[in-house]
């Protein structure tokens, strides 16, 4: 699936400019449409599922099973621990135009509004997956029957896991939050002290003061926060019909 440049921008920069939410109504960092719980923080959702095991703070996402939506080389190159791996929507490569070369594997999202935020969805231009989102459904529903499981979706930046969110919410889970910033995170921008707002044009900041932009510098799980990640791959949290491309 293949998102229009100009429609990411316009997400990207309303997000900013309200301090990451694009609607009043819409928590997600891009201001998509949700039928999830809520949105919950890295820092607190390392802490509820790293640090509370005894569930000391009484909080009921205590335990709480963290699913990582990104591709599976996102996954393998690092992730927080004790998540499972379950890709969505893309699964390997990237896709784009149909001659690519990319050897894309992804779920088709033609027509599902849950997950089709852009009409480039279903613009026919562009080499979408051939996988049924139902699949991804399935899967989750093969680990955790019990719809009552308290699941946080994980991806780069908070948009993919948004998608995954509803899916399962509407496949009648009821306690699904989105981890915001995701696991890299975006930049972080400098305010003008006048108005409260962000500036305009833009200035990113280098949060790290080492004098160039990376992503050391963006807000995610892994950058700028610092939480606990690993590489170490366990077998029994990656996507079973897609293993052997953990170990190439």
């Amino acid at each position: 699936m293949k998102f229009r440049r100009s429609s990411l921008l316009i997400c990207l920069f309303l997000g900013a400019t309200t301090g990451g939410v694009a609607t009043a109504d819409l928590g997600n960092r891009y201001g998509l449409p949700q039928i999830y719980q809520s949105e919950i923080s890295a820092a607190e959702a390392s802490a509820l599922t790293s640090h509370d095991r005894g569930n000391k703070t009484g909080n009921e996402y205590a335990n709480a099973v963290i699913i990582d939506v990104r591709r599976v080389s996102e996954h393998v190159a690092g992730h927080p621990p004790g998540s499972y791996s379950i890709p969505f929507p893309h699964i390997a490569g990237n896709p784009g135009e149909p001659d690519d070369s990319t050897d894309y594997i992804g779920y088709n999202l033609s027509g599902n509004d849950l997950v089709c935020f852009d009409d480039a969805c279903d613009d026919g231009t562009n080499k979408d997956g051939t996988l049924n989102p139902q699949d991804f459904v399935d899967y989750v529903e093969s680990l955790f029957p019990d719809k009552n499981t308290h699941i946080l979706t994980l991806c780069r930046t908070g948009y993919r896991s948004v998608q995954a969110a509803n899916l399962l919410t509407n496949a009648g889970y009821k306690n699904v939050r989105n981890i915001w910033e995701g696991f890299v995170g975006n930049p972080k921008y400098a305010y003008d002290d006048s108005t409260g707002a962000v500036k305009v044009p833009l200035e990113q900041l280098d949060l790290n003061h080492d004098g160039k932009f990376t992503d050391a510098d963006k807000d995610g799980w892994s950058n700028y926060q610092g939480l606990p990640t690993t590489i170490k791959i366990n077998p029994q949290r990656i996507y079973s019909p897609y293993s052997d491309l953990y170990y190439q």
